[in-house]
């Protein structure tokens, strides 16, 4: 039973916030023609997890399962490790202005910034880096089979690509998809909080020996929540925030102030079964709904809709729980990541629609319902089988990626469609989607800890004197450190917090929860938008200009030079 309750209640005003920064003059940058964005993978050393290789020893099979080289060090796996991707100019050889951090989703990994990024690093002229953390379980993916397909680019690569995961001698995902138990359950069942925060404060004071940058931290959905631990920790006597000039807040917040989302009851209960697995439910990363071997089937769905949007897709045949109808190739990405189609709001982006035939409804092609999240008010979707063609064959569902639903039809609430849906695909792929490495990173986080969202729930509110000491024991029993927030109150950093409408908190919150973590902390400087027309995932593809006249990355970049 998935412990996690709906969060808050109750919508709060924030018009007025909005009409100043509509009312607030300001500069359009224009970019450097020579910026030439690049990127290029760090992995440093991190926390020192004592359960994790290299302090224990692993199987031949685990160890041959772990195909991303910089997982070894002198000989041996080190998972120990904290990654970033570095996106900056080519050209530049003066050192940046400004660098930021910036902390994925759930579920998610660097390469979800990169579209963000390179927006950023372009409008700077090259002046402003960003670097995109890769949470150290990406370690334990095997990109190797998407990489050649990236490479290759032809629709026989990918499938290639769906036969090498799908047909694994260890099962559909892999050796460590379908081995969870035993030793990854051992290590990954400490991977918390705490070694997350610790593996950001890694990258953060790497950023720190850069002469003269200003160093800010952002996260999008739960990244956000990690940057404002990372704000709110003590590091033996150093606080997070005073190592940081600011942080940026895309689409999630911690809610100070509210009920811990987990009982006491309900936590060590869930760290136990990490710990001891005995049934489905119990493994060290997230698999329901959606799991490895899912990450790695969208990733081939992604490059399937680049290479050849109209072909037929056989993932209905596959997962029809994610493409319930015959598709093409663009349409059964468009089906999964769709906000019109996708259930989960954190899975959504605004790409589109299914492409009605001519002269027909919308209702000719799906069946409308409410959306049971309540953020989407043009509601959701269901794709109907369309009706066999007269020599027999069976039609599949079309994509139209248009920018505006009301040019499919007039009966949408909401028209704008801020991303595209080419390159929300081509992030999902590694690196910048050629697959000339396969030391880059993927959108998905293909292991995602169950651990991290256990401790991200119980410690929502930022406040470790809270806890029992049954949730302080459980914690520290196989020689883990308690998170050290206690720094919350003092948070004195400017802050910018860009919501979408269409995202993790539905209207009946609104921005309560950016208002109680607002109220909780000293900041001199709190910038808070609604982005009217985005799902959660626009924040990280769209480039519509809502944000009080700004598209994400230009607000991101004027808060960070001090324009905003």
């Amino acid at each position: 039973m998935d412990p996690r309750p709906r969060i808050l209640r109750k919508l709060t005003a924030w018009g007025c916030l909005i009409g100043l920064l509509l009312s607030a003059s300001w500069t359009q940058r224009t970019a450097r023609a020579t910026v030439e964005v690049t990127s290029e993978r760090h992995v440093i050393p991190g926390y020192n997890e004592p359960n994790t290789p290299p302090n224990v020893p692993i199987s031949d099979a685990l160890r041959a399962a772990i195909t991303d080289p910089d997982a070894i060090r002198d000989g041996v796996v080190n998972l120990n490790q904290a990654i970033y991707v570095r996106f900056f100019d080519r050209n530049r050889t003066d050192p940046p202005s400004e660098i930021i951090i910036l902390m994925p989703g759930f579920a998610s990994g660097a390469n979800s910034f990169r579209p963000l990024a390179t927006q950023i690093v372009t409008l700077s002229g090259g002046a402003t880096e960003v670097w995109a953390v890769d949470r150290r379980s990406n370690l334990l993916e095997d990109l190797t089979a998407m990489v050649r397909a990236e490479h290759a680019g032809t629709e026989a690569a990918a499938r290639d690509a769906l036969d090498y995961y799908s047909n694994h001698p260890d099962g559909p995902g892999g050796y460590i998809a379908t081995h969870p138990f035993g030793e990854v359950s051992r290590f990954m069942s400490e991977w918390g909080l705490d070694v997350h925060v610790r593996d950001l404060k890694a990258i953060v004071e790497e950023a720190r020996k850069v002469k003269g940058a200003r160093v800010y931290l952002g996260g999008h959905s739960l990244g956000a929540f990690l940057v404002q631990a990372f704000a709110a920790y003590n590091f033996e006597g150093r606080a997070g925030h005073t190592l940081i000039d600011g942080l940026i807040l895309l689409d999630g917040t911690a809610v100070p102030g509210a009920h811990a989302l987990l009982t006491d009851d309900q936590y060590l209960a869930g760290v136990n079964a990490l710990r001891n697995p005995e049934k489905s439910g119990d493994e060290p990363f997230v698999s329901q709904p959606l799991g490895p071997y899912h990450f790695q089937l969208l990733e081939i769905a992604a490059l399937c809709a680049l290479i050849n949007p109209e072909g037929a897709s056989n993932l209905h045949q596959i997962v029809p729980s994610l493409v319930p109808v015959p598709a093409s190739h663009a349409a059964a990405f468009g089906l999964i990541v769709d906000d019109e189609f996708q259930a989960q709001p954190l899975a959504r982006f605004s790409v589109g629609f299914l492409q009605p035939p001519s002269g027909q409804p919308v209702s000719a092609i799906a069946e409308k319902t409410t959306d049971p999240a309540g953020v989407n008010p043009n509601g959701l979707y269901t794709p109907k089988a369309l009706t066999p063609a007269k020599d027999g064959r069976t039609p599949v569902h079309t994509w139209a990626a248009v920018r505006n639903l009301k040019a499919i039809s007039s009966s949408f609430v909401v028209g704008p469609e801020p991303s595209n849906l080419e390159t929300v695909a081509r992030s999902f792929l590694t690196g910048d989607g050629s697959g000339l490495t396969e030391r880059q990173a993927n959108f998905t986080e293909w292991y995602s800890p169950q651990r991290l969202l256990l401790d991200i729930l119980k410690m929502s509110e930022l406040n470790v004197k809270k806890l029992s000491p049954e949730v302080v024991a459980v914690v520290t029993a196989r020689g883990g450190n308690l998170p050290a927030l206690t720094e919350n109150r003092r948070v004195a950093v400017p802050v910018l917090a860009l919501q979408a409408r269409q995202g993790l908190f539905p209207p009946t919150v609104g921005s309560l929860p950016f208002t109680l973590y607002r109220s909780s902390i000293a900041s001199p400087q709190f910038v808070h938008a609604m982005l009217p027309s985005f799902a959660h995932g626009d924040l990280l593809t769209g480039t519509d200009p809502e944000a009080f006249g700004r598209t994400v990355a230009q607000a991101i970049l004027d808060f960070v030079k001090g324009t905003l």
